[in-house]
């Protein structure tokens, strides 16, 4: 099965019809590396003012 898988893959021209494929996927990981942040930070941000939120409750003087 995996030969016949192998001979499938490297077809004549295949060469050129794959260039630029691993810069592609490498763009591909970045972006979603990208959004993984951003979303961390948004996360990270909520957390905070939350824990801001929390301390302000704890230290006011209402009985």
């Amino acid at each position: 099965m995996i030969p016949v898988m192998l001979k499938l893959s490297h077809k004549r021209n295949s060469r050129r019809s794959r260039s630029g494929q691993a810069m592609v996927e490498y763009l591909i990981v970045f972006v979603v590396m990208l959004m993984v942040v951003t979303v961390l930070s948004v996360f990270l941000y909520a957390v905070r003012q939350q824990s801001n939120r929390t301390l302000d409750l704890v230290a006011s003087e209402y009985p």
